[in-house]
């Protein structure tokens, strides 16, 4: 988990709904604090969309067939937690060419979608990034 006083403002903006605030390009490397915001796995569960390793594979899979992304904004934002568990934990070193394009794209279709939320789909955002701050204790449900 990250720790708020160490965040650059624009994170802890983030942190609080107010996703204008996610820099211009929306770039990977900036990425890797911002993306553990959420519990991944613990959404995944709790959205009903299972083991997240089992579905982000197949979310980043259609990805390179397809040369983009699909979800909502939460799914996005899943992929992009899993992604950087992946390069963090897997020891793949970091992305480099087209791997790397896929997920720059990744983060600016997750950055227009969180800049373009429903009211229902902010709250439930603001849910799950509450569930990982600092001391919270609340749920999904």
């Amino acid at each position: 988990m990250s720790n708020p006083e160490a965040e650059p403002s624009w994170i802890a903006r983030a942190r609080r709904g107010d996703f204008a605030a996610l820099p211009e390009p929306f770039t990977w490397e900036k990425t890797g604090q911002f993306a553990h915001l959420v519990h991944g796995y613990r959404v995944s569960e709790s959205l009903g969309l299972g083991r997240l390793r089992i579905w982000a594979n197949k979310r980043i899979s259609e990805a390179r067939q397809s040369g983009q992304w699909t979800g909502t904004a939460m799914e996005l934002w899943l992929c992009l937690f899993y992604e950087h568990r992946r390069y963090r934990h897997m020891d793949e070193g970091d992305p480099e060419g087209d791997e790397l394009c896929l997920l720059d794209q990744l983060c600016e279709q997750l950055r227009e979608k969180l800049q373009r939320l429903r009211a229902e789909e902010h709250a439930a955002i603001m849910k799950a990034i509450l569930v990982c701050a600092p001391g919270e204790a609340t749920s999904l449900q």
